[in-house]
């Protein structure tokens, strides 16, 4: 699981030219609200992190990871 951190320009979300090398899959999008403090929204980002890497961590889907 990578967490890459992209814009929205109101149409499409554009990532770092970096994510571009990794394989194509699933993601996730999580929108940060205006005025959230950055200390608060990398707190959040952290703990959902560690909640996604849990669920998608185990060796029911290990077999995903081969394709």
């Amino acid at each position: 699981m990578h967490a890459i951190r992209g814009r929205f320009d109101g149409e499409k979300v554009t990532v770092p030219d970096a994510a571009l090398q990794l394989p194509p899959g699933e993601v996730i999008v999580v929108f940060v609200e205006r005025g959230d403090e950055p200390a608060d929204r990398d707190a959040w980002i952290k703990s959902q992190e560690r909640a996604f890497a849990e669920v998608w961590t185990n060796a029911e889907d290990a077999v995903y990871d081969t394709i």
